[in-house]
């Protein structure tokens, strides 16, 4: 939801920035050019804001489960790897020690997984050992 709430204010800052900015142009000869150069330079910084997402700036990400995101991210990369590996050795290009090595790294990160699931972000401990990866 938080997303959508996101998207949507960025979508509706762009467009009222442009909104302004054509209102700036289209009442040039009814305003003079002190009023007409900040009223555009305003629908400029609202269309920037919009066009860069600073709305997620407003509401920042609430993700608990970050960790175990961060781990299915590399089971994704890791998927890439075995199919590039595949690949290789279907072509005959190279033996299936990558693709078995690339298998090994797939279960090994399925048990972190089943390590990490339901366990929320807490406050990092900046005295904790790095974990090998």
């Amino acid at each position: 939801m938080k997303r959508n709430l996101r998207r949507s204010i960025d979508i509706a800052l762009t467009g009222l920035g442009i909104g302004i900015i054509f209102s700036a142009v289209i009442l040039r000869g009814s305003l003079d050019i002190t009023a007409q150069m900040p009223l555009a330079l305003l629908g400029v910084l609202l269309m920037e804001a919009g066009v860069w997402g600073l709305s997620t700036k407003l509401f920042p990400n609430e993700r608990r489960y970050s960790k175990l995101r961060i781990e299915g991210d590399a089971m994704i990369n890791h998927i890439r790897e075995l199919n590039d590996a595949a690949i290789a050795h279907a072509a005959g290009k190279e033996d299936a020690k990558r693709f078995q090595a690339t298998l090994q790294q797939m279960h090994d990160s399925v048990i972190r997984m089943s390590e990490l699931a339901g366990k929320e972000d807490g406050p990092v401990n900046p005295m904790a050992p790095p974990r090998d990866s």
